[in-house]
C-alpha cells in the first residue's frame, strides 16, 4: 500500500480548495507526457482523481544554457 500526498484545488476543477491529504495511490489515474526540443526535455507526470489533475511534477534538462544569461549563472553554460 503506497499512500501519496494529494491536493484538491480550484483551479484543477474541484468546486472548492481543499487542505492537502494522504491517498491510496492506486485509487489515482496515472500518466507521464514528455516535450523534447533543441533547448529542453521535460518529463511531466499527473496523477488524476475522477478525471481531474491531484497532483503534477516535472522534471526539466536544459540541453543548451540560454544565451540571455548573465553573470553567475552564465558561467553554468560553459
Amino acid at each position: 500500500m503506497a499512500l501519496i500526498l494529494i491536493h484538491r484545488l480550484r483551479r484543477n476543477g474541484w468546486p472548492e480548495d481543499e487542505e492537502p491529504e494522504m491517498i491510496e495511490e492506486s485509487l489515482l489515474e496515472f500518466s507521464t507526457h514528455s516535450l523534447d526540443d533543441d533547448d529542453e526535455h521535460t518529463v511531466v507526470k499527473e496523477w488524476r482523481l475522477d478525471g481531474k489533475i491531484v497532483k503534477r511534477g516535472a522534471h526539466v534538462t536544459l540541453k543548451r544554457f540560454p544565451p540571455e544569461a548573465t553573470g553567475e549563472a552564465a558561467m553554468f553554460g560553459k
